[in-house]
């Protein structure tokens, strides 16, 4: 069963057009150097990676596959859609990987790290019940160990189709985020506690802004961006005239002079930075996602 979420915009990505006109360009002209991804997905039509998280020594992918077996999951299906996790080393090894969910259609959507280490992500589930909505109906919460044991489910039925795009932790607890199918309140927020108490969401009219074309994040040294761009890069060569081209660009923070440009397979999705790591990017083509890591300070 393909899923339609109410998911904001972090898969369809505008081209970008962003100016460089700041940044100070080395002589020679700086060439782009094209890099193979550090892991592929191998996953199907209807699966989908949600969220990128990274921690001080992993990287971990959250989403929902309806894939039978692939070489990243290879837990065994719980249901027609599950949720899941991946745990891979910080050179992209596949260290081990969960699925999440009930018999039926589950989606996973959104993960954190608590100051534990534990991996909390949230998701929904359809259940059968003549009150509440029909679908994606059931908020829920799984808490993962570092170590990829399942620890605890934490659920709620909704009045409505709740889908979380988002969770962080705030002291003791942690609030949630998402899409709500509400007539006229498009959004919701909820509050749970570290013993999986899920308060009753909150809607609210104002809806979440899309993510922008132009994804960009600060490492120890440098300003990263990653966009597509038809547009040729003052002082760069190897980028083809009038062919969309998926940019991964490194400057300095001291002098906004441009280091290093790379070209990566797919459309972005998700960019991270992360000490001890690097520079995490996920892109997408089709229904295969890619990760790029960087190593770099």
């Amino acid at each position: 069963m393909r899923r339609t979420l109410f998911i904001a915009t972090a898969f369809a990505l505008m081209v970008a057009t962003p100016s460089f006109a700041a940044l100070k360009v080395p002589i020679p002209q700086l060439k782009v150097i094209p890099l193979s991804p550090t892991v592929s997905t191998n996953l199907s039509a209807g699966d989908e990676v949600q969220q990128v998280l990274t921690t001080a020594g992993n990287i971990f992918l959250i989403g929902t596959v309806e894939t039978t077996s692939s070489a990243l999951i290879t837990s065994q299906p719980l249901g027609s859609s599950d949720g899941f996790v991946v745990a891979l080393g910080p050179s992209g090894t596949h260290l081990w990987d969960l699925r999440l969910g009930t018999g039926g259609d589950d989606v996973a959507t959104a993960g954190c790290a608590d100051s534990s280490g534990n991996i909390w992500v949230v998701g929904s589930s359809a259940v059968s019940s003549a009150t509440p909505a029909p679908g994606l109906n059931q908020f829920q919460i799984w808490e993962i160990s570092s170590a990829g044991v399942l620890e605890n489910t934490y659920s709620k039925i909704l009045p409505d189709i709740d889908i979380p795009t988002s969770i962080v932790q705030k002291g003791a607890n942690f609030v949630v985020t998402g899409n709500s199918s509400k007539p006229g309140f498009p959004t919701f927020t909820a509050t749970v506690t570290s013993a999986g108490k899920i308060s009753a969401p909150k809607n609210l009219a104002t809806p979440i802004t899309p993510a922008p074309g132009l994804l960009s994040v600060t490492s120890a040294a440098y300003i990263w961006q990653n966009f597509v761009t038809k547009q040729a890069i003052a002082g760069v060569t190897g980028i083809p005239a009038h062919q969309a081209t998926t940019v991964l660009i490194d400057n300095t923070l001291k002098t906004r002079t441009l280091k290093s440009v790379f070209s990566i397979q797919g459309t972005p999705v998700a960019l991270r930075y992360q000490a001890g790591i690097g520079v995490v990017a996920l892109t997408q083509s089709t229904d295969t996602y890619f990760l790029t890591i960087i190593h770099t300070k």
